[in-house]
């Protein structure tokens, strides 16, 4: 059942992000490669099987467990730094 409003945009949005894995087995999250960014991502790391790749302007943010990718995912996308194609 989808959630009414801002809150089911917000898992809708995340539940796409997250539908695929890559070749690898890993969720891939693309994030703007700002300060802000880096240190919500930092909160994550004691997670294992994170890991964070910089690419110019994008930071890719690899992961194993769906949960902690959701998370990390919901963080982003609520401070308006998840880069959604």
């Amino acid at each position: 059942m989808n959630k009414p409003g801002i809150r089911g945009d917000l898992e809708n949005t995340v539940r796409e992000l997250l539908s695929r894995r890559d070749p690898n087995g890993f969720y891939v999250i693309l994030a703007l490669n700002n300060s802000e960014a880096r240190n919500a991502v930092l909160g994550f790391l004691r997670d294992r099987d994170i890991l964070i790749e910089e690419y110019g302007d994008l930071i890719m943010i690899r992961c194993k467990s769906r949960s902690v990718a959701e998370r990390i995912a919901k963080t982003l996308l609520s401070r308006g730094l998840l880069k959604i194609e």
